[in-house]
């Protein structure tokens, strides 16, 4: 990507032959696969992936985007140094997207922003709402007929692949909205 050389991999690299850009391919304790590392070179992000560790050693999934400095760096949907849209300088479009749904803050729009679902009136300059949630939680995807469902019924269907923080064990759990807010509904033992 940086001079538009050919990438080839080496024993603990991904290399262009003709210039100094390389990338490991051990990021978080996982190994990039070819194709994902294709996807990366080509899309500039790939993911979510999971299989990553902490250095606390806990597993967790992220989406990785390739910087204007050719660096490899996780996104998880809060990029403060790149996301200059977010944080305030110029306004993000969403006149190419289709809304999920209505906000329940506020009743703007919401739309899927990098790896979190968000009220159109919570990004860019002028902020006038703080509905955010992440399309990975726990390590559960939330697809967007899910997300849509959450916004309209106020309640997912019954989701089984989050994983606690604490103990590391799968658990099942509906999204459910309380004030405005995102949180889990157990289902009854």
């Amino acid at each position: 990507p940086k001079c538009g050389g050919t990438v080839i991999e080496t024993y603990k690299k991904f290399q262009c032959r003709q210039c100094d850009f390389s990338l490991w391919k051990i990021v978080g304790g996982r190994q990039f696969e070819p194709a994902e590392m294709e996807t990366l070179l080509s899309e500039r992000q790939v993911g979510p992936l999971d299989g990553f560790r902490s250095k606390q050693g806990r597993s967790f999934a992220a989406l990785i985007r390739l910087t204007p400095e050719f660096e490899a760096r996780f996104d998880f949907g809060e990029d403060r140094r790149d996301g200059e849209a977010e944080n305030g300088s110029e306004p993000v479009d969403f006149s190419g997207q289709e809304s999920v749904g209505r906000c329940p803050q506020c009743g703007g729009g919401v739309f899927l922003h990098g790896t979190n679902y968000v009220c159109e009136k919570a990004v860019g300059p002028e902020k006038t709402c703080k509905f955010r949630s992440g399309a990975l939680i726990l390590q559960q995807a939330v697809d967007r007929t899910q997300f849509a469902r959450l916004l309209t019924e106020g309640r997912t269907e019954l989701l089984a692949g989050f994983v606690s923080k604490r103990t590391g064990k799968k658990f099942e759990a509906f999204l459910v909205l309380k004030d405005g807010e995102v949180g889990f509904e157990f289902p009854p033992r």
